[in-house]
């Protein structure tokens, strides 16, 4: 009867603390979602540990209703804990990372990101690695500490990009004509914003031909639409035009000599 009576302890006080982990996590996870300055990757990082914590101490105190002394046992966990961070320095090493990117938010899920050797949208991230998907879909499996020890380019992390564009033109055309119907298609095109205004300059005197930059700003979802749509745009309404895109040309002059 005793121990029917510790087991049924047991399983309820388990039991109630899995509910309670369940009802805490689902505050802590509203009450963050109150602050636009928690990142994803950290709310979920929370929840999943106010869930876990709040089960592993209900653990604990039905295993003190069992009447088994559970010193012993925080002291054995203890000792293997810091045998283990021993062990894996380099885990800890990405651990920390981990905690440092959820914290100062360089990125969130879903962002476009670029370092040296990662180029990718981040899917999901755990303590020890982030998880990036490159354009052409592969998925890289990739440790914290190798995104924290970088510079870290948040390419989606602003709402509004400047698209950057280079047209060359002859050095006998009319330059005014050119930047007329550059301003002419950054002006008709829809998802171009009117603020910032965008920028039409004669940037450089090149070797074959007059470049001319063109920088209009767009939301970031709209920036490879729009490049994609001015670069063919430009090269179509300037052959309209009459004004040439110069490209590399080679004269070879041949010389004959003539033999005795």
């Amino acid at each position: 009867v005793r121990l029917a009576k510790h087991v049924g302890q047991f399983l309820a006080i388990v039991a109630g603390f899995w509910l309670l982990g369940i009802l805490l996590s689902r505050l802590a996870g509203k009450a963050l979602s109150l602050s636009s300055n928690v990142s994803q990757i950290l709310r979920k990082f929370v929840i999943q540990s106010v869930r876990r914590i709040t089960i592993i101490v209900g653990l604990l105190l039905g295993l003190a209703a069992l009447e088994i002394n559970t010193t012993p046992l925080i002291a054995v966990i203890g000792a293997a804990g810091f045998v283990i961070a021993f062990a894996l320095q380099n885990t800890l090493s990405n651990f920390a990372s981990g905690l440092m990117i959820m914290l100062y938010k360089p990125f969130d899920i879903g962002d476009f990101v670029q370092t040296s050797e990662i180029s990718g949208s981040v899917k999901s991230m755990t303590l020890v690695t982030t998880n990036v998907m490159t354009p052409d879909n592969k998925l890289m499996v990739v440790p914290n500490n190798e995104l924290w020890g970088k510079v870290i380019t948040n390419v989606t992390g602003s709402s509004e990009r400047r698209v950057d564009l280079v047209f060359g033109i002859g050095y006998g055309d009319d330059i005014g004509a050119a930047e007329r119907v550059l301003a002419e298609i950054v002006a008709a095109h829809p998802q171009i914003l009117k603020e910032p205004e965008p920028n039409i300059k004669v940037a450089e005197l090149a070797d074959s031909s007059v470049n001319l930059i063109c920088r209009p700003w767009v939301k970031t979802a709209d920036y490879w639409p729009v490049y994609w749509e001015l670069t063919r745009t430009v090269k179509e309404r300037f052959d309209a035009e009459g004004i040439s895109i110069p490209f590399p040309q080679r004269d070879v002059h041949v010389h004959t000599v003539a033999s005795d």
